[in-house]
């Protein structure tokens, strides 16, 4: 994410936060300003972490980089760990993969699968540890199923006293990556766009 790209990135992430913790619209000025704040201190971490877009090039054209498809937060090992990350606790010295986020329309169209796997090549070139965390919440079915299809297993989940914090359950998942490759192969199912970009 270079810096002229936080703004569109903090829409998108205020949006999706707003939406996953089910909360009025009136709330995003609030979100916005904390994820903006976050992502100012997240810049900090680069090069231990990093935030990848993900742009989406339609047929018709259309002028300069593309639309903001999606983002995704990487944490290569404990120097780019989060400060408070979330239960269950991923080993700090893995690389770990979060904040990830599709923009509502173009959901179920492979942007999130294109963001795993570009995530997914950047740490095997970037990092020695092979096992790969991330975060699930239960509720969220449609990345679950995705995250299981690449290959990621629950190694545990949050207990139920976790509500009592008005916390939705997660799972904690883990991949183990294979050796690195040169290339990452990025394919978008359906016919609207033309392509997707992913870049740091």
């Amino acid at each position: 994410m270079r810096p002229d790209e936080t703004d569109v990135t903090v829409k998108l992430l205020s949006e999706s936060f707003v939406e996953s913790m089910m909360l009025p619209d009136w709330y995003l000025p609030l979100i916005s300003y904390l994820v903006k704040q976050y992502l100012m201190e997240r810049r900090a971490a680069i090069p231990h972490a990093v935030t990848l877009l993900g742009f989406v090039k339609w047929k018709d054209g259309g002028s300069g980089g593309g639309e903001l498809a999606g983002t995704v937060e990487i944490c290569f090992h404990k120097r780019g760990a989060n400060d408070s990350p979330p239960t269950p606790t991923a080993p700090k010295d893995s690389p770990y993969i979060c904040n990830m986020t599709v923009n509502k329309p173009l959901r179920r169209r492979g942007v999130g699968w294109n963001l795993l796997k570009a995530s997914e090549e950047l740490i095997s070139q970037m990092s020695f540890v092979r096992e790969v965390y991330l975060h699930c919440r239960m509720v969220d079915s449609a990345p679950f199923n995705m995250y299981m299809r690449a290959g990621y297993n629950v190694v545990k989940t949050d207990g139920i006293l976790v509500l009592l914090l008005l916390q939705s359950r997660k799972h904690l998942m883990l991949k183990k990556l294979p050796l690195p490759t040169n290339n990452v192969e990025l394919d978008m199912p359906g016919s609207d766009p033309e392509h997707v970009q992913v870049g740091a």
